[in-house]
């Protein structure tokens, strides 16, 4: 391997936001809320790449847009939502459901004429979340979630964390399995067997794919869960990352009993994410069975913030010689900044 040059040295320092890969976010669709989160004639505001973004739901469909009058710059999200039509609290400039401005109350002669509409997003909904693209075109399609209509499976979406860390760091934690021994000792895996096995990792349309089989303990609370009474479990992991942050695993238990985890990384600003995530199964019943498994993801994630918003960038560098990889152990890792970094030459060009 070549030595390092001082460009190497220097470029983990450079801010995420002049970080190409974190100016490429924009070509993707982000998720800003839950699609529970907004009702019919609701307003309210997420925030994606440092800006505000208003998300108001009208016949049924979500809408997105910056969260900014073009009078004054207050947020429309705080006022209400009257006749069809989003209303500024601050004073009283109306827009209709495109962001067309229809009436200035203090100058209503200037209306039609007046030409300042709210800037319009694309908005989806897909997965139980709202998705939001800040540009027309965006890269592929807001990942969905097989199993999310399957009536045997049982979902549950848990408040949104945000994390002082970047989107991509919050989202190579999930798949970094050499840190389970450490971070997550005895829970997730030992010390005498940090020793992580060959695993194919591949590319699949928008995504990509890698299984492994664990073999781990089963507690007494999951033998009465999942029905299994051996004290030790083989439990094949599948692995289905959409680039740039979802990340879906579907564990699937000897006895064929499925568990999913769903998490989406969105990035709300240089250095800091908001997770959104579902947690479903179809051997969990009772609201106190689905409580420890919440509790459980909960304490796996106590563990991981402290070390994540430790690490230093908080933001991947741009270049893939700035940091160290192990073959095998890294293997997830280098196949997704690698393919990261080619979108993100492909989006910027400067």
């Amino acid at each position: 391997m070549a030595k390092p040059t001082m460009q190497d040295l220097a470029d983990p320092f450079v801010p995420e936001r002049d970080s190409k890969w974190y100016r490429a976010m924009r070509h993707f669709w982000h998720p800003v809320a839950y699609s529970t989160d907004v009702g019919e004639d609701e307003m309210m505001q997420g925030k994606l790449l440092g800006e505000r973004i208003l998300i108001v739901r009208h016949d049924g469909t979500a809408r997105a847009f910056m969260d900014v009058c073009r009078h004054k710059g207050a947020a429309p999200s705080l006022g209400w939502i009257e006749n069809g039509c989003i209303n500024c609290p601050y004073h009283g400039w109306t827009y209709d459901m495109e962001g067309t401005l229809v009436n200035i109350p203090s100058r209503p002669e200037l209306n039609g004429i007046l030409r300042v509409d709210l800037v319009r997003y694309r908005c989806m909904e897909s997965a139980g979340m709202i998705w939001v693209s800040l540009v027309d075109d965006p890269w592929g399609a807001p990942p969905g979630l097989a199993e999310w209509e399957d009536p045997t499976m049982h979902w549950q979406s848990p408040p949104y964390y945000d994390w002082a860390t970047s989107a991509p760091r919050r989202l190579e934690n999930f798949v970094d399995f050499s840190h389970f021994p450490f971070v997550h000792e005895n829970i997730l895996g030992t010390r005498d067997k940090a020793e992580i096995e060959d695993h194919e990792v591949w590319r699949e349309g928008q995504m990509l794919r890698f299984d492994r089989y664990v073999v781990e303990p089963n507690d007494e609370r999951m033998k009465g869960i999942l029905g299994i009474s051996d004290d030790i479990v083989t439990v094949l992991n599948r692995y289905y990352l959409t680039l740039p942050g979802t990340i879906y695993l579907l564990r699937i238990f000897p006895n064929g009993k499925r568990y999913g985890l769903y998490m989406v990384s969105a990035p709300t600003g240089p250095a800091t994410c908001r997770n959104f995530w579902h947690i479903g199964s179809d051997f969990a019943q009772t609201d106190e069975d689905l409580a420890f498994l919440i509790d459980f993801e909960l304490m796996v994630l106590d563990q991981d913030q402290p070390v994540v918003e430790s690490q230093w960038p908080e933001h991947l560098p741009d270049l893939l010689s700035a940091e160290m990889y192990i073959k095998v152990a890294d293997d997830v890792t280098l196949a997704y900044r690698s393919w990261l970094f080619e979108l993100a030459a492909d989006f910027v060009k400067t």
